[in-house]
């Protein structure tokens, strides 16, 4: 597999990932936070998880990200920034609808 191809694996599963991750755990916090308790031991349940998940997938894009020349590096942040944007979106389409 070359390298390019690699780049739009990782692209893409990190956007599924991303969408995955707000949007059911946005959901879960949200579900949570209507209880008749609040903060709950399963608001911060998710909440820790929410954080732990999202710094594990920071930590291995920037091992990702190391492995590029500083030319490539910068176009590569771009795409994941652009794919971040794009996942923030969709979420915000998929709260919307239901």
């Amino acid at each position: 597999m070359t390298r390019n191809k690699n780049s739009i694996w990782f692209l893409s599963s990190y956007g599924i990932a991303l969408i995955l991750l707000l949007y059911f755990g946005l959901n879960g916090l949200i579900v949570n936070a209507l209880s008749d308790v609040f903060p709950n031991a399963r608001f911060i349940i998710i909440l820790a998880l929410i954080i732990i998940v999202a710094w594990s997938i920071g930590l291995g894009v920037r091992q990702y990200l190391n492995g590029f020349t500083k030319d490539i590096r910068n176009k590569i942040k771009n795409s994941f920034l652009g794919i971040t944007v794009l996942s923030w979106i969709i979420v915000l389409i998929l709260f919307s609808v239901t």
